[in-house]
């Protein structure tokens, strides 16, 4: 791993952050709009169960797309398999990677233990 500053720590945690703005006011705008769309559709409990249901598959491919959307964004291929979280702890392990180093961590691992 290339050796990292405290500075470029900083800036690549400032691109994170702005990601996740970004990714909440899409989210946001989507929501809405979904919102908006279903108060302007009146339909019987029948034609509902359908509309959800559909509705369902096509916020899961919304966000699926998204998602893709900010991975290319950050240079991942569109192949990018992450693999399990098992094996992603155990790397950040041996790369003396701890999670009760992180402030963020250390706050949802105190959350979790309430």
């Amino acid at each position: 791993m290339e050796n990292v500053t405290l500075e470029g720590v900083i800036e690549r945690l400032d691109r994170l952050e702005k990601v996740v703005v970004d990714i909440n006011l899409q989210l946001s705008l989507i929501v809405k709009q979904l919102v908006s769309n279903d108060s302007e559709i009146c339909t019987t409990s029948e034609e509902a169960t359908t509309a959800n249901t559909q509705g369902e598959k096509e916020d899961a491919d919304i966000g699926v797309k998204i998602i893709e959307e900010i991975l290319e964004r950050m240079g991942y291929p569109p192949d990018f398999d992450p693999g399990p979280i098992e094996e992603l702890r155990e790397s950040m392990r041996q790369h003396g990677i701890r999670a009760e180093d992180n402030e963020f961590s250390r706050a949802i691992i105190e959350e979790r233990e309430k």
